[in-house]
């Protein structure tokens, strides 16, 4: 059972980060996006130092590291702060389905990362899978009608991609350097947390969340982008790329049923289409029966 570990992990991040909507759609009442990345990336440094100091870490452990591994923290830090930043300008440039569709390629660009940069091999059940699965992100987000994906601003949809693009590279940085997980995942928020502090100072001005934000924002903190990330890294340390990049295609499906139940968005037949889609992706790239080398 210890072998299906990765997918548990990975499953219990797609229903964290299914929430992303509804908590960014409070979290940003009254504060911009630099101000919403640098109040949630340092309440997310210092929730995970706190998860890995009851995990059994020492503060010796988990702070003093080499220059080495510090350089390689630093870029995975880098990395993340850069990936919520272009998004959220993306968002801001243009609010469209495209950019949501755009901004979920990021597990296709995991996998071609591998691909090139771990030498991973994929069956090609596992290809089909993965296709299956950002089709029906597509089919999610256009409620089945494709032709909603009108594109008004391509600047804001390359600069989702890039952000799409650092994700993926941080993720596969991150099993290509076998850095522990707590380990990582603190420092990745105390670079991630300085990054968006500098970015605060050159592009905005540092604000207290207002009252409504307050709560949206330490979930996000602490939850969605803070503990969720050991579990991420735990899971891409195994190596199973395809069979993990089926699984996050249920996020999004997740996210508009819960727009659905708890903001009373409009049910459309297109989401039962998408989860049908992406429970066919996941049997494809996970498999059973025959083990599959990934």
């Amino acid at each position: 059972m210890r072998q299906y570990n990765y997918l548990i992990y990975a499953l219990v991040c797609v229903l964290i980060w299914s929430f992303i909507p509804i908590v960014s759609r409070f979290g940003q009442d009254g504060m911009d996006s630099f101000q919403f990345l640098f109040w949630s990336n340092l309440i997310s440094a210092i929730s995970v130092i706190f998860v890995a100091l009851l995990a059994g870490y020492k503060p010796t452990k988990l702070f003093i590291l080499s220059v080495d591994i510090l350089i390689k923290v630093f870029v995975l830090g880098v990395l993340d702060c850069l990936f919520y930043l272009l998004l959220y300008y993306g968002y801001s440039i243009e609010n469209g389905i495209a950019v949501l569709v755009i901004q979920y390629s990021w597990p296709l660009v995991i996998i071609l990362l591998s691909v090139f940069l771990l030498k991973d091999k994929l069956a090609g059940r596992q290809i089909i899978g993965v296709v299956i699965g950002f089709i029906a992100v597509i089919i999610t987000f256009t409620k089945g009608q494709i032709t909603q994906l009108q594109v008004e601003n391509p600047t804001a949809l390359l600069l989702v991609f890039s952000g799409a693009c650092c994700f993926a590279l941080m993720s596969v940085f991150s099993r290509r350097y076998s850095i522990d997980p707590y380990i990582s995942t603190v420092w990745l928020f105390i670079f991630s947390t300085l990054t968006s502090l500098a970015l605060l100072f050159l592009f905005s001005e540092i604000q207290l969340p207002s009252e409504a934000s307050l709560w949206p924002t330490i979930i996000n903190g602490v939850l969605i982008n803070g503990v969720s990330y050991i579990l991420w890294f735990k899971a891409m340390n195994t190596g199973h790329s395809a069979k993990i990049a089926s699984i996050v295609f249920l996020s999004p499906v997740l996210s508009v049923i819960w727009l659905v139940l708890i903001l009373s968005d409009p049910f459309e037949m297109a989401y039962i289409i998408g989860i049908v889609l992406v429970i066919i992706s996941g049997i494809l790239c996970v498999g059973f029966g025959k083990k599959q080398k990934n």
